[in-house]
């Protein structure tokens, strides 16, 4: 029951209990009365002024947060840990459920997880990317310019070519 419906049934007992409203108290009840209609319709204004305001602020919220995640809002992962923005994340899809998930490579080296999402038992195989990366004793000291010969590269020339002045676009008009 809404407040304007209960102060509409107050009214109704009033009305029913045929009070005099000639008298001290009758007159006390009518005003009583009166005031708690006029509170019960500012109440109502007040609700869907805010319901209203809560929407837009709803919008306005989604569409910060669909912007490309450009918020400065703290992450927390399910084991409490907050996001550290110096710690790279890896996204890893749920081949169940297709929820993406992200973690760190301390997460990663583990070995699996549990989606957070279905509970399905996630495996990683971190060896064969290991074996395709070049170690940094690979990497020649003086670098890779001296393998690189200059003659490879063939010279290119771009002709000039006339941009209209900004004068001629004016003179139009």
């Amino acid at each position: 029951m809404t407040v304007t419906e209960r102060v509409a049934y107050v009214r109704g007992l009033f009305e029913g209990l045929e009070i005099n409203v000639d008298k001290k108290e009758g007159r006390l009840f009518k005003e009583i009365i009166a005031l708690l209609e006029d509170m019960a319709l500012s109440i109502t204004d007040l609700e869907e002024e805010n319901e209203a305001l809560q929407g837009v602020l709803d919008a306005m919220i989604e569409d910060l947060y669909d912007d490309d995640d450009s918020y400065d809002e703290e992450e927390v992962t399910a084991d409490g840990m907050g996001y550290d923005p110096d710690n790279e994340l890896f996204e890893v899809v749920c081949p169940s459920c297709r929820e993406e998930i992200f973690i760190d490579e301390a997460t990663l080296e583990q070995g699996n997880i549990s989606c957070p999402a279905c509970g399905e038992e996630l495996e990683f195989d971190m060896s064969s990317l290991e074996e395709d990366e070049p170690a940094f004793s690979d990497i020649p000291e003086d670098g890779y310019e001296e393998d690189i010969p200059e003659d490879d590269f063939p010279e290119v020339e771009f002709d000039d070519v006339d941009e209209p002045d900004e004068e001629d676009d004016e003179d139009d008009d």
